[in-house]
C-alpha cells in the first residue's frame, strides 16, 4: 500500500510537495526491506528494528515503538526505538517509556479493538480517536484518557503520541506507537498515512511469519509420524519369523525378507531379480504363480500348501498370497511340517482312542456307583464351603481397615463398607479397577494400574508401599496396600484380596516434624535474630509450598510492627512489593500483621488482592504483583508475640486447616528464636563493650598528650610571670598571657568536643534549624580561619547558585587568599539550619584541610544552592587519606596513618558526621595520598 497523489490536498506548496516525496522515498525503502523479510532475505525482527529507527529519523520523533501480540494478548515482542535524550532524573527510561507505550495499547485494544480504520493521537491532557479514509482525511472524537496513563506519560516526559494499530483480517497484531517528548506537534495527514501504510505491510510481515512456523513446526509433526510408522512397520517384519517375499504378476521377485530359521536360508541377493522357476521346484513355482494370479484378480487371500525337499528331507509349507499393489503379490512362506506330522499322529490316535473307549465303557458302568457315593460326599463339602465363604464375607464387611476384592480382568467383585466410608465411593461408582484409579491416582492412573496387573501372577502375599489417592471429597489420603491371591473363579479368572491402612495422619506427624527438625537446625546456625527469622522463612515455604514470605516484629517499645530485614521468595518478581512493605509500619489490629499480632491467632486470607484497604492495606500493590493466598502466623513466647511471619502464594487458596496446623507449631519456635534474639543482644553488648574499651583507651591516650602540652605552657608561662614579673616590659608580659590564653582555649575547645560527641551519642545534641544567609555565614568563617591561618594557604570561596536566575560572582582579596562576593539578588527564602551545627561542620573540615595541605597550596570551597537543599564542597591538596583508613575515618579518636607527628585529637571528623546525621544530610568523601581530598556534605533545607 503505497502513497498516491490521491492521498494529497490540491493545493499543497512546494514545501509539502518535497515531504510528500520525501515520505515516498523513504516507504519506498522500508516496503521494500519488509518485502525482503517476507522472502527470507532478511530477518524480520532486524527489519523491524530497523524501520522503528527510520520512522524515528524521518519523522523527528522522540521515539518509536512497534509491539506484536499474539491471539491470546498473553505475549508481546516489541521492537522499541528512543532517539531524543532525556533529563538526568529518568531512571531506566526505555523500560520505562515501553511500559507506558504498552499501556496505551491495552488501552487502545479494550476500547478501540473492532475499528480497524481507528488510530489513537494523545496530546497534553486530550486524546483522541482518529477514522482515516482514502484519502487521509482525519475526523477526531475527544476522549478522556484515564488518570493513571496520562500520569505516566508525563512522567515520562511524552508531549504528544501517535498509536497506529496493525490490522490483519479485521484482528489487531500489534501498533505502531511514536511519541515526542520535548513539545506539543501537530500530525500531518502525509504523515498519519504513511505510518499506516508502513503498519499494513508490517501486519502482513507478521502473518506471513506467523503461517511460516506453523507450516514447518506442522511438517516437523507429519515427517514424525511417518518415521514412527515406518519403525513400527520395520519392527513388525523384524518380529516376524517367516519367510516374506513379493513377486509380480509375471512371477518376478522383487523384495525378500529371509527366514530365521535355517529351512528356508533364502538371502535377498540370491532371489531378487529372478523367476520363481528359477528359485524353487517346478511343481511349487507353478502353484504359487497360479494362485498370485488368483490373488490379483479377485483381491482375497489365498492359502496353498506345498511340500519340498531339503537337505535329503521333505518338509511342508504353508504360504499366504495376498494382494500389495497394482500388481504386486506379498507371500509369507511358513514351515508347517511339525503341524502336518502332528495332524498325522492325532489321527492315528483318534483310532486307538476308539478301541479303548469299547473298553472304558464296561469299567465305567462300574464306576458309577461309586460315583454316586462321592458325588453325595461332595455336596456335603460344597455346603461346607459355603458356610466359609459366608463367614470370609461377614469378617471382610465388619473389618476395620478398606479391603477390595478384584479379578484379573479389571472387575471390582467387592469392596467393605470401611472402604466407602474413607472414600466417598460406593462399588456402584467403582464397578472396574480402570474407574478406581482414574478417580483415586490421577494423572498416576497408569502407573498405578500397570502395578496392580502385577499383583495377578504372584502366589504369596505382596506388600505395594505406600500411595496417594484423592477421595471424593477432594481431599488427599496416604494409604499402605498389601495385596494377597485368593485363587481362581469358576470362569478361570485369577482374584487378589487387597488390603490397605490409612497412614496419612503418621505420614502428616513425620512432615510435621522433619518441618520443625529443619526450621529448629536453620534457627540453630544463624547467626542474629533476623537471620533466625529468615532462616524459619525458607524453611516453611520450601516444605510446604508457599512463594513468598516476610517477618513483621514489634518496634523497640512494642507500639508498632516493623519490617524485619528477614524475608525469602522464590522469584524476582516481587521486589517491588517487598520495597513498599519496608517503609510500613502496622499499629494492632490494623492490617493483616496488626490483626494476628492482636488476637494471636493465625489468620488465612483466599485472596488478599481482591480485599478492601480497610481489610488489607496493600491490595493494589498484591494485585500488581499478583499475590493471592495470604496466611499470618504469630510466633509466640510464652509472655508476647516474637514476630508476624506472613506467607503468600500466587492463587486463590480455600483455608487449609492442616497446613496451618503444620506452620503454626510456634512455642517451640518461638522459644528458640527468642533465644536466638538474646544471644545476639549479647553478642552486640560484648561487641559495644570491646568498643568502649578501646574508646576508654584512646580517649586517655589521647588526653595525655592533648593536655600534657597546653598545661606545660600554662606551668612555664606563669612561672616565668611569678619570677620576672618586676624585669619584663608590658610587651613580654601580654606575649606569655597570650600563651596562657591559647592554651586555655586550645583545652576548652577539647572537652567541647569531647561534650559534643557525649551530646550525640546520648541522642541531647540539640538541633534548632533558623533562616540562614549562608553567604555571609561561609564568607565571616573564611575570614576567621585565615586570620588563624596567617595567609599561609590560598582560600578560594565559590557560590554556585542551582535552580535561581543564573548569576555572577566577583573575587575579593584578602591577605593572599580569593574571596567571592555575590551581586546578584538573594532567593527570596533563606535556608533553614542549625548554624551552631553547620559551623562545627565547616570549621572542622576546613582546619583539617589547612592543617594537612603544605603551605602555599590551594583549598577550593565551593557553595551550592539548590530548592530543598546545599551542598557544601571542600577540596585540598594535602597528604591524602590511605584507603585502609577510610572506612573508619569517621570513628571517635582515629586518625590516619599518615599524619605523622602533626597534632590532632581524632574528634574533628566524628563530629562532622554527628552534626551532618543531626540535619538528615550526607557526607561524602573521595581522597587519594599524594594528591589531595574532597570532602561533599549535603544538607536538606528546611524552608
Amino acid at each position: 500500500m503505497a502513497i498516491s497523489s490521491n492521498h494529497l490536498p490540491i493545493d499543497l506548496t512546494s514545501e509539502q510537495w518535497t515531504v510528500e516525496r520525501h515520505l515516498l522515498t523513504v516507504q519506498a525503502a522500508m516496503i521494500n526491506q519488509i518485502t525482503q523479510a517476507i522472502n527470507g532475505v532478511l530477518v524480520l525482527d532486524e527489519v523491524l528494528n530497523a524501520i522503528a529507527l527510520q520512522l524515528v529519523d524521518t519523522l523527528q520523533v522522540s521515539g518509536c515503538l512497534i509491539c506484536e501480540v499474539d491471539e491470546e494478548q498473553s505475549r508481546v515482542n516489541s521492537w522499541l526505538s528512543v532517539a531524543t535524550p532525556q533529563p538526568e532524573d529518568k531512571n531506566n527510561l526505555p523500560e520505562r517509556l515501553y511500559n507506558v507505550c504498552c499501556e496505551f495499547y491495552q488501552y487502545y485494544h479494550s476500547r478501540f479493538v473492532h475499528s480497524n480504520s481507528a488510530i489513537l493521537l494523545w496530546s497534553g491532557y486530550s486524546c483522541g480517536e482518529c477514522h482515516s479514509s482514502g484519502k487521509a482525511n482525519l475526523s477526531r472524537i475527544e476522549q478522556q484518557l484515564p488518570l493513571s496513563l496520562q500520569e505516566q506519560a508525563r512522567e515520562c516526559g511524552i508531549s504528544t503520541l501517535l498509536m497506529v494499530p496493525i490490522f490483519y483480517r479485521q484482528r489487531s497484531i500489534g501498533s505502531i506507537t511514536l511519541h515526542q517528548c520535548e513539545q506539543e506537534r501537530d500530525w500531518l495527514p502525509q504523515e498519519i498515512a504513511f505510518v499506516q501504510t508502513i503498519a499494513s505491510h508490517c501486519a502482513i510481515a507478521l502473518t506471513q511469519t506467523d503461517l511460516e512456523k506453523r507450516y514447518q513446526a506442522e511438517l516437523k509433526r507429519l515427517e514424525s509420524a511417518l518415521a514412527i510408522s515406518e519403525a513400527k512397520n520395520q519392527a513388525l517384519l523384524e518380529v516376524i519369523p517367516d519367510l516374506i517375499f513379493s513377486v509380480n504378476r509375471d512371477g518376478i521377485f522383487l523384495d525378500c525378507k529371509a527366514a530365521k530359521e535355517d529351512t528356508l536360508a533364502i538371502s535377498a541377493s540370491e532371489i531378487i531379480g529372478k523367476h520363481l522357476h528359477q528359485v524353487l521346484p517346478t511343481e511349487a513355482a507353478g502353484q504359487i504363480w497360479h494362485h498370485a494370479e488368483v490373488a490379483l484378480e479377485t483381491n482375497k487371500v489365498q492359502v496353498i500348501e506345498f511340500q519340498l525337499r531339503l537337505n535329503h528331507q521333505c518338509h511342508d509349507f504353508e504360504a499366504r498370497l495376498v494382494k500389495s499393489g497394482l500388481d504386486e503379490v506379498a507371500v509369507i512362506v511358513q514351515n508347517v511340517t511339525e503341524r502336518v506330522q502332528a495332524q498325522v499322529s492325532l489321527r492315528q490316535i483318534n483310532d486307538a482312542l476308539e478301541l479303548r473307549v469299547e473298553e472304558r465303557t464296561a469299567a465305567l458302568r462300574a464306576a458309577n456307583h461309586a460315583l454316586r457315593t462321592e458325588i453325595v460326599e461332595r455336596k456335603r463339602i460344597e455346603e461346607a464351603l459355603r458356610a466359609s465363604e459366608e463367614r470370609f464375607r461377614r469378617a471382610m464387611v465388619d473389618a476395620p481397615f478398606p479391603m477390595m476384592i478384584h479379578a484379573e480382568d479389571g472387575e471390582v467383585l467387592q469392596i467393605n463398607q470401611v472402604w466407602t466410608t474413607l472414600t466417598g465411593y460406593t462399588h456402584i461408582e467403582i464397578p472396574t479397577i480402570a474407574e478406581w484409579t482414574a478417580r483415586a491416582y490421577g494423572e498416576q492412573d497408569k502407573l498405578v494400574r500397570s502395578t496392580i496387573d502385577r499383583l495377578y501372577s504372584q502366589t504369596e502375599r505382596v506388600d505395594e508401599g505406600e500411595f496417594l489417592i484423592t477421595t471424593k471429597a477432594g481431599e488427599n489420603r496416604i494409604w499402605h496396600f498389601s495385596s494377597a491371591p485368593l485363587g481362581q473363579l469358576p470362569d478361570g479368572r485369577r482374584v487378589t484380596i487387597s488390603m490397605a491402612t490409612d497412614i496419612t495422619r503418621r505420614k502428616q506427624a513425620e512432615a510435621e516434624a522433619h518441618l520443625l527438625h529443619s526450621i529448629t537446625q536453620a534457627i540453630f546456625e544463624s547467626e542474629d535474630f533476623h537471620a533466625a527469622l529468615s532462616g524459619a522463612l525458607q524453611k516453611v515455604c520450601e516444605a510446604t509450598g508457599w512463594e513468598f514470605g516476610e517477618a513483621w516484629v514489634p518496634n523497640a517499645d512494642s507500639s508498632v510492627l516493623e519490617c524485619s530485614p528477614a524475608w525469602f521468595s522464590k522469584t524476582k518478581v516481587l521486589e517491588e512489593f517487598r520495597h513498599v512493605s519496608e517503609n510500613l509500619t502496622f499499629a494492632p489490629g490494623v492490617g493483616l500483621p496488626g490483626r494476628v499480632w492482636l488476637t494471636q491467632q493465625p489468620e488465612w486470607r483466599r485472596d488478599v488482592s481482591a480485599e478492601s484497604n480497610h481489610i488489607y492495606l496493600r491490595a493494589e500493590i498484591a494485585k500488581k504483583a499478583g499475590l493471592k493466598a495470604a496466611l499470618g502466623i504469630p510466633l509466640l513466647t510464652p509472655q508476647s508475640v516474637l514476630a508476624v511471619l506472613v506467607f503468600y502464594m500466587f492463587e486463590s487458596k480455600d483455608e487449609d486447616e492442616r497446613l496451618i496446623e503444620l506452620i503454626s507449631a510456634s512455642t517451640e519456635l518461638g522459644l528458640m528464636v527468642q533465644r536466638k534474639q538474646v544471644e545476639g543482644e549479647i553478642r552486640k553488648a560484648l561487641l559495644r563493650e570491646k568498643e568502649l574499651t578501646e574508646l576508654k583507651s584512646r580517649f586517655v591516650s589521647m588526653t595525655s598528650h592533648e593536655f600534657r602540652t597546653p598545661l606545660t605552657t600554662i606551668l612555664s608561662s606563669a612561672e616565668l610571670l611569678e619570677h620576672y614579673n618586676h624585669k619584663w616590659t608590658e610587651e613580654k608580659k601580654i606575649t606569655h598571657l597570650h600563651r596562657i590564653q591559647v592554651a586555655v582555649k586550645h583545652m576548652t575547645k577539647l572537652l567541647n568536643d569531647v561534650l559534643i560527641i557525649g551530646k550525640a551519642d546520648a541522642g541531647k545534641l540539640d538541633f534548632n534549624p533558623a533562616p540562614l544567609e549562608l553567604e555571609n555565614f561561609c564568607f565571616n568563617l573564611l575570614e576567621e580561619l585565615q586570620l588563624n591561618d596567617t595567609n599561609q594557604h590560598q582560600l578560594v570561596f565559590t557560590i554556585d547558585e542551582q535552580g535561581s536566575r543564573e548569576s555572577g560572582v566577583s573575587n575579593r582579596k584578602v591577605g593572599d587568599s580569593l574571596l567571592p562576593t555575590p551581586h546578584s539578588p538573594l532567593p527570596t527564602k533563606l535556608p533553614c539550619l542549625d548554624e551552631k551545627l553547620l559551623r562545627q561542620i565547616l570549621e572542622n573540615l576546613l582546619s583539617n584541610a589547612i592543617k594537612y595541605s603544605p603551605s602555599g597550596n590551594t583549598i577550593k570551597f565551593t557553595l551550592s544552592r539548590f530548592p530543598n537543599r546545599v551542598v557544601f564542597q571542600i577540596q585540598d591538596q594535602g597528604m591524602g587519606i590511605p584507603r585502609e583508613d577510610q572506612e573508619q575515618l569517621f570513628d571517635t579518636f582515629h586518625r590516619a596513618s599518615n599524619v605523622g607527628t602533626i597534632s590532632g585529637t581524632g574528634l574533628g571528623l566524628a563530629i562532622v558526621k554527628r552534626c551532618v546525621d543531626i540535619h538528615q544530610g550526607q557526607i561524602a568523601m573521595e581522597s587519594e595520598v599524594g594528591v589531595g581530598t574532597t570532602f561533599t556534605v549535603t544538607l536538606p533545607t528546611y524552608n
